[in-house]
């Protein structure tokens, strides 16, 4: 049944999702099913000491082209040779541009393959490994492949019913990551950020605005984030907790 709705989408796929050049959709689906529907799993998600959280991909789908443009923008920085190739994104606060402590530093690595740099691995910052434990990473994995995604437009929701919100980074575990909020309203239990991809310049459409909502001990309740044209909503409250990730 996987397959079938997987070569379904193949078939809409110039029609439906035009915006996504190359029918990028067909290949996030790929990846997914790679994820998800392959026994073993074609796509590991790995921890080592010393370094961040590695997702790997055995066999590359996403092109370089794609990622470029679901960020929006050229990577801060690049390195490799002819097979292969590496990508650096890397945000910092918007009102602290040079504070190098509370970035946040993105690492892709690309093979070549039949002429195009595929994605085969991502590397995420070895500081994000105090907010995402084992036990998180899995119950995120078995979320994300029992979600259904919406072809037009493009999003998804989760049903996060099942995922142990102790697990979920308090307040004092994200800000000791991102450091002081750009706004923190006293009583509201609410603290905003916002991150600019370097070079920051105040004016730039790639700015990340991430607000979230507290509870009174600091437990998470919501969380409210945008970039560019993607924007996720988490509610945590309500008698099914979900998460709504969408593409305008």
């Amino acid at each position: 049944m996987q397959r079938i709705r997987f070569f379904g989408t193949v078939l809409v796929c110039p029609l439906a999702v035009l915006a996504l050049q190359g029918c990028l959709f067909t290949r996030v689906l790929e990846t997914r099913s790679q994820l998800c529907d392959e026994p073993p799993a074609r796509v590991s998600v790995t921890r080592e000491p010393g370094r961040g959280l590695r997702v790997i991909f055995e066999e590359p789908t996403l092109t370089e082209q794609d990622i470029v443009w679901i960020v929006g923008f050229e990577p801060t920085r690049t390195g490799g040779g002819n097979t292969a190739r590496e990508l650096i994104y890397e945000a910092r606060p918007l009102d602290r541009p040079l504070d190098r402590t509370s970035g946040l530093l993105l690492r892709l690595s690309f093979t070549q393959i039949r002429g195009e740099y595929r994605l085969s691995e991502v590397e995420v910052p070895e500081k994000l490994n105090a907010i995402l434990p084992r036990p998180l990473i899995d119950a995120a994995v078995k979320v994300v492949c029992k979600a259904q995604i919406v072809v037009v437009p493009p999003s998804t929701t989760l049903d996060l019913a099942e995922v142990d919100t102790a697990m979920l980074p308090t307040r004092d575990a994200l800000q000791q990551l991102l450091g002081l909020p750009t706004a923190n309203v006293a009583g509201s239990h609410e603290a905003s950020y916002r991150y600019g991809l370097v070079p920051c310049k105040p004016a730039s459409p790639m700015i990340a605005n991430l607000r979230f909502v507290f509870g009174p001990s600091g437990d998470l309740r919501r969380a409210d984030l945008s970039y560019f044209r993607h924007s996720a909503k988490v509610d945590l409250v309500s008698p099914r907790p979900t998460a709504t990730i969408e593409l305008h």
